[in-house]
């Protein structure tokens, strides 16, 4: 999945993600099921803060496009997973 930040001026950052992502879904370029990136690798991939992503996730969550899934990770540490749905 291929996001691309253009100049703030034309959307705040967790905007443009959202209807990034948006797109990604309704072109089936990410099927139901596929695991979304990490809010703080996403953040660190397109070099924004990491409250940027989470509230473009959490939008996307509330729309229905996409659920979050808690679990744990191979140390048993609490792990947070966002699929599409």
């Amino acid at each position: 999945m291929n996001i691309e930040l253009k100049d703030l001026t034309h959307n705040p950052v967790y905007l443009q993600v959202r209807e990034q992502i948006e797109a990604h879904i309704r072109n089936k370029t990410v099927a139901s099921g596929d695991s979304l990136p990490s809010p703080a690798a996403l953040a660190q991939k397109l070099s924004v803060d990491k409250g940027e992503i989470q509230r473009a996730y959490y939008e996307l969550e509330q729309l229905g496009a996409i659920a979050k899934q808690t679990g744990k990770d191979f140390l048993g540490k609490p792990k947070i997973d966002y699929r599409v749905k």
